[in-house]
């Protein structure tokens, strides 16, 4: 090949002729606006190269921004894909680089997973284009007789395979790429390469278990807890008592009780570090226990959320947001009945099983390396370059597996991992900060709460004349280093109606796409506000939120649901039949009749005919909720057993059926979906952030409850692939946010009473029945 090919936009070339091994790699045809030299790596992350390598011994190599959380998609839907579009073994994906900086070349969060994979997808596709090229020229043989089977070239009779195509041959494959390395969303292929039909798929559909489930059991993989580097120390932080005070003296470290112990301080950042862990806690605890705090009392409480989202929040500044589907006018559709509520979610905690910890190792050249659990890698290191004055080309961050909890708490960018950066500058030796179950439940963010006013008018059939809602949600994605703040340091722009930064813009759109067609008048209307506390706070710190899975629809599908169901009732109609009368889409038409089969749904109204509530004695009752989230479909339905006498809720069987499009690995969509519904069901009945004027009071799992085993209901899933819908279907952030609305209806069918707000803690369960 003795000059560049053109291959569907890319570039192909041979560097060079080598005697052994060989390889063929991809590179971006673009600089990038961040850059990584400052440790030797095998990538350089001004060019990303090496995407996917072909290797001369048959093997292949992919890399990823993405990194694992126990979703597994990187290990197994990833390897899948990539392996179906170059048309190889499943076997030959023997090695997945994820999530770290100098190692993987296109950034970008760990979520939306099966979008993001269309760039590994792309990539593929342009290198069987490439190889095919090659092939023709080397078999001499016209390229349009060529095909490719397990990782072997044929036509015309003759064949080659990739090992032998790149054996001995160092060839780079330049594509199109846009982006910027180092944002939220990182880099994206670009071009149009013929993609593989689906109709061929051989690996795409077949279940493939997760590769990293025995080192990670057996304690062979490498945790982010394991990593440990020569003359490192281990930290404690000390955090402010409330979200608004300041230091104003630091209580004294016993050096005769601590003597290997040190007291540091940065601003309001205060910690205590140790070569020896142990000593770190107990020295932490006691300064703790004697530093002065300024008093804040800047929150309304827990207590007072709702009083305050109603009638205190500035929900003005920010632009609000109107529905797609919007038409009609609900206001003025007469009705012959009328549904109107309130409804309620509060903040909600990621609530890792394992705190954070993070170690971080300053160099004297102003470079520094952290290994971490990390959701975006590469947006980390961009803010910590920003919070110490650097170049990003100063910063590599490593990523490991870590408590897994559907993403990281502040989106795994602001806890441990500066606070490490800044002790370890500080102290010109590596640091390990591990945070504490407090620190965890107290400091990092949390998903927004919410509140929503429903109107829902009736015709004389009893089917829906108009809908009315107004969404009423703070700002989710505060990705600021609380570390930084704390420390008085740059960080990004907190979340707000304008920003330069992407992620922080703080207004919300009706993210609960309009599933209902047959409602001829619709008006739905998003509204955000600035984070309570944050503007009020000395440090501006406040309430800070983030996304958790389902951001904002979650908010918002809650109360349509129940509220659907609450019509449904007021209807005189069945709740799964009024859902039926009143969605178009074939898709969705089809899932809810699969519904009524696979939940066993008895077809009444509500509510149940032994339905009470108040007495002794258990009460049962059914209820639903539907959803359509990244062109997957999804329908829900639980059986719930109610004690009105005591408000004890037991959820005893959930049923998710999903049409999510194209099926990737149905053994890992399987367990997706139910681990999503346990969390979903544990948020449903559990979950809920406390705080009072000045602080999270959450601080630990008897303030902060989740789901126990012995609680787990029995879980049914159904799913079926649809290659003709052409997305790769996503299974468990769906599922999440569909417990919620079903289990508060299957509430109301059991007692004849709306609960109109989570979670369905006995308490507030009774005080609606009463």
């Amino acid at each position: 090949m003795s000059a560049a090919l053109d291959i569907n936009g890319a570039r192909l070339s041979r560097r060079a002729f080598i005697g052994t091994g060989g390889a063929l790699a991809v590179a971006v045809s673009m600089p990038v606006k961040a850059s990584a030299t400052a440790a030797p790596a095998s990538l350089d992350a001004s060019a990303p190269a090496n995407w996917i390598e072909l290797l001369a011994d048959g093997t292949v190599t992919i890399r990823t921004g993405k990194c694992d959380f126990g979703q597994s998609s990187v290990n197994t839907a990833y390897r899948q894909i990539v392996a179906e579009e170059l048309c190889v073994p499943l076997s030959a994906m023997t090695t997945v680089i994820t999530g770290d900086t100098d190692r993987t070349p296109d950034g970008g969060g760990t979520f939306w997973l099966l979008g993001y994979v269309q760039n590994l997808r792309k990539v593929a596709a342009y290198m069987r284009e490439a190889a095919l090229e090659l092939a023709a020229g080397k078999l001499g043989v016209d390229r349009k007789a060529l095909s490719v089977k397990d990782g072997v070239i044929s036509g015309g009779g003759k064949a080659i395979s990739y090992a032998d195509l790149v054996k001995g041959q160092d060839l780079k494959l330049t594509i199109p790429v846009e982006g910027e390395l180092t944002s939220p969303m990182g880099l994206t292929v670009k071009g149009e390469p013929p993609l593989k039909p689906v109709s061929e798929y051989t690996i795409i559909g077949k279940p493939s278990a997760n590769p990293m489930t025995r080192p990670k059991v057996s304690g062979e993989a490498v945790w982010v807890g394991d990593v440990k580097l020569p003359g490192m120390l281990h930290a404690r932080t000390i955090h402010p008592a409330t979200l608004g005070s300041k230091l104003v003296k630091a209580g004294k470290l016993d050096g005769a009780q601590y003597p290997g112990a040190r007291l540091v301080r940065i601003g309001n950042l205060l910690a205590v570090v140790s070569p020896d862990e142990w000593e770190a806690v107990q020295a932490a605890q006691a300064v703790a226990a004697e530093t002065q705090w300024s008093d804040w009392q800047g929150l309304p409480g827990h207590e007072g959320l709702v009083d305050h989202l109603r009638s205190k929040a500035d929900w003005t500044t920010f632009p609000s947001r109107d529905g797609a589907a919007n038409k009609g006018e609900p206001d003025k559709v007469p009705a012959v009945r009328q549904h109107k509520a309130s409804y309620f979610l509060p903040y909600h905690k990621h609530a890792p099983i394992s705190p954070m910890v993070t170690l971080a190792d300053y160099r004297p050249d102003g470079s520094v390396t952290l290994h971490t659990l990390s959701q975006n890698p590469q947006h980390l290191r961009h803010m910590i370059a920003k919070m110490l004055s650097v170049g990003e080309d100063k910063v590599v961050v490593r990523t490991y597996p870590g408590s897994g909890h559907y993403g990281r708490s502040n989106g795994g960018s602001a806890g441990s991992e500066d606070e490490a950066v800044l002790l370890s500058r500080e102290l010109g030796r590596p640091v390990r900060v591990q945070w504490m179950r407090a620190d965890e439940m107290q400091w990092t963010t949390q998903s927004s709460c919410a509140l929503a006013d429903i109107a829902i008018k009736l015709d004389k059939d009893g089917r829906i004349a108009g809908y009315a809602a107004e969404h009423r949600v703070p700002p989710m994605q505060d990705d600021r280093l609380v570390g930084a703040i704390l420390a008085g340091l740059p960080v990004i722009d907190s979340p707000a109606p304008v920003t330069k930064d992407l992620f922080q813009n703080g207004v919300n759109e009706m993210q609960d796409i309009w599933v209902y067609g047959n409602v001829p008048a619709v008006r739905e209307k998003a509204r955000s506000t600035w984070q309570i506390g944050e503007k009020e706070s000395p440090i501006a710190v406040g309430l800070r939120d983030h996304s958790m899975r389902t951001p904002i629809q979650f908010q918002q599908n809650f109360p349509r649901e129940v509220a659907m169901s609450e019509a449904a009732m007021l209807a005189g109609k069945d709740a799964l039949q009024f859902r039926l009368d009143h969605v178009t889409d074939p898709r969705f038409k089809a899932i809810i009749e699969k519904l009524r089969t696979e939940a066993d749904w008895d077809s009444r109204p509500s509510p149940a005919p032994g339905a009470r509530a108040n007495g002794k004695g258990v009460a049962k009752g059914r209820g639903m909720s539907i959803m359509l989230r990244d062109n997957g479909y999804w329908a829900c339905a639980a059986h719930v057993a109610v004690t009105p006498e005591t408000g004890e809720v037991r959820v005893e069987r959930m049923t998710m059926v999903a049409d999510v499009g194209i099926v990737i690995n149905p053994l890992q969509l399987r367990r997706q979906i139910q681990a999503g519904c346990l969390m979903g069901v544990s948020q449903a009945l559990h979950e809920e952030v406390s705080f009072d004027r000045g602080a999270i009071t959450a601080a630990d799992w008897a303030s902060y409850p989740i789901l126990t085993m012995a609680e787990a209901p029995e879980i049914k899933v159904v799913f079926e692939t649809n290659l003709a819908a052409g997305n790769y279907g996503q299974g468990s952030e769906s599922a999440n946010a569909l417990a919620g609305p079903a289990i508060a209806a299957a509430v109301l069918d059991a007692t004849g009473k709306p609960v109109r707000r989570l979670p369905l803690r006995p308490e507030y369960v009774k005080a609606a029945l009463a």
